[in-house]
Formats: structure tokens, C-alpha cells, sequence
């Protein structure tokens, strides 16, 4: 970026008004130059931050316009488990002070479990 204010090609003389008009005159033109320069400054700011809210809006678009799948294969179906309530209930029946199930009928239905399949 080169405003080209207060530059050195700038020679004012003092020795006569046509001289002094001059050099108010090449101020303005150079003023004006710097107004030119600013402007289309301006102008290519204005345009980036447009292309880029458009950008922004055809992502935005695409995120919309996705296809939300529940698992990791999109033609699978997924099945909610709870795990959470699983583990609480795992842990009230069998760890808890007062468990549903106590330890001699936790290894019967073991035993059973492993006969049934032996």
C-alpha cells in the first residue's frame, strides 16, 4: 500500500502565488490519488467478506443438508442400550450394602448358565 502522502515530489515555493497555487494544486491531486487508492481498498475488503458470507452460508448448507445416520454404517440400524442405567442397575443388584441378589445365588445361576451350555 503506497498513499504517497506528504512525499518528497512535492516542492512547494514560496517566491510567487502561481508557484504556491501550484503546489496547493498537486496537494489535491495527490489527495485525490489517496481518496482513488483508499476506495479500492475498500472495494476488495467489501468483495472478500462477501465471498467469504457466501462461503460460509453454502457450508452452513451442507451441514443442514446432511444425511444423519445413528452408527458408524449408514445402512445399519442402532439399537439404544443404555448403558448407563445397565451399569447402575449391574451395580444395585449385585455390589450395592442391600443387593437384590446375594452371593450364593449369584454362583448358582452361574453354575447353571455354564451346566446349560456344557
Amino acid at each position: 500500500m503506497n498513499f504517497n502522502i506528504g512525499s518528497s515530489s512535492q516542492h512547494l515555493s514560496y517566491s510567487s502565488s502561481s508557484s504556491n497555487y501550484d503546489g496547493e494544486n498537486n496537494d489535491d491531486v495527490n489527495l485525490i490519488n489517496d481518496i482513488k487508492a483508499i476506495n479500492a481498498h475498500e472495494e476488495t475488503i467489501i468483495s472478500m467478506t462477501t465471498n467469504n458470507n457466501i462461503y460460509m452460508v453454502h457450508y452452513l448448507n451442507q451441514l443442514n443438508n446432511k444425511v444423519i445416520h445413528g452408527g458408524s454404517v449408514t445402512s445399519h440400524i442402532t439399537i439404544n442400550c443404555d448403558r448407563e442405567m445397565a451399569d447402575r442397575n449391574l451395580f444395585n443388584d449385585y455390589f450395592s450394602e442391600n443387593p437384590r441378589f446375594n452371593a450364593s445365588l449369584s454362583i448358582q445361576n452361574v453354575s447353571k448358565f455354564i451346566q446349560s451350555y456344557y
